[in-house]
């Protein structure tokens, strides 16, 4: 097929791609294995290149003639997006232009200048795109520093509870949350944790978020305290743009903010008429790049 243009969002769960015809018609789309945009660490690069890899060996069989990339934990215009740009070019023969992926899904949601976007999911962030195209970003310094409301966030504060429970008293309770804590890391013993979370490192503790989830809807009520905390960490985010940016509508999105209804009650108890919304990020990076947005 001729005339195609591929759209990329690489995020920390999964990097997935779209091809879209001239009509802006998604004619292919995949899954491929996360990367992230923290190009300094020599872990991240090795995967972005696998990824570019695996990425090509997908679209071959396309006439791929322009592409869009949103990759996760980069900033537009650095050389961490210089470097996915060459990686990828490699790989599928077209040099991609290359965003940051909210940037990205801010355009499925708002045209510039018309809203504010938070975003959770591995990580946490919030975004507003001025009309005369200038960026605020707030939040979205990484797990050391914040990602308040994160799928990492809530994993993260889940083992923190349950290991000064059993600090305190030796026992983790016969409650939900520990049980699905441990059933997700296959363990309970610290040893087996350890390796887990350290082995495993951000994406392990962020998966653990579902399992939070889990125990919420079975009724535990220190898993439900942890997901209406997270909404009011993300909130924080939606306060810190609409102060520096003026009153806009604002819209929660990502795989995080979505776990349970808890998570956008909380947000709303602070900002109101917030709208949870699900974007394709990567079927908005190829229309994009057809010229469609």
């Amino acid at each position: 097929m001729r005339g195609l243009t591929l759209g990329l969002d690489g995020g920390g769960s999964a990097t997935r791609w779209v091809v879209c015809d001239a009509a802006g018609t998604i004619v292919g789309r995949g899954e491929l294995p996360a990367i992230s945009g923290l190009l300094f660490n020599e872990a991240e690069r090795v995967r972005l290149g696998r990824m570019a890899v695996a990425l090509g060996q997908a679209v071959a069989g396309f006439d791929i003639q322009a592409a869009v990339a949103g990759v996760t934990g980069l900033t537009t215009g650095s050389a961490e997006a210089a470097l996915v740009a060459t990686v990828v070019g490699e790989a599928i023969g077209v040099i991609p232009a290359v965003h940051d992926d909210l940037w990205i899904a801010f355009h499925a949601a708002f045209r510039p200048g018309e809203g504010h976007v938070v975003y959770a999911g591995t990580g946490s962030i919030g975004l507003h795109v001025r009309a005369d195209g200038g960026v605020l970003r707030v939040g979205g310094r990484g797990m050391l520093i914040d990602d308040g409301g994160s799928a990492f966030w809530i994993g993260r504060e889940a083992l923190r509870l349950i290991w000064r429970r059993i600090d305190a008293s030796g026992d983790a309770g016969d409650t939900a949350l520990p049980y699905a804590l441990f059933t997700a890391l296959g363990t309970s013993e610290w040893d087996g944790v350890r390796q887990a979370v350290y082995g495993g490192g951000r994406d392990a503790v962020a998966q653990l978020a579902r399992a939070v989830a889990d125990a919420a809807n079975g009724g535990d009520k220190d898993a439900l305290g942890l997901l209406r905390a997270a909404g009011t960490e993300l909130a924080l985010l939606a306060r810190a743009l609409i102060g520096r940016e003026g009153e806009l509508p604002v819209v929660l999105m990502g795989r995080a903010a979505g776990l349970h209804p808890a998570i956008l009650e909380s947000m709303r108890n602070e900002i109101a008429g917030v709208r949870l919304i699900s974007v394709d990020a990567a079927g908005t990076a190829a229309q994009m790049a057809a010229g469609k947005l």
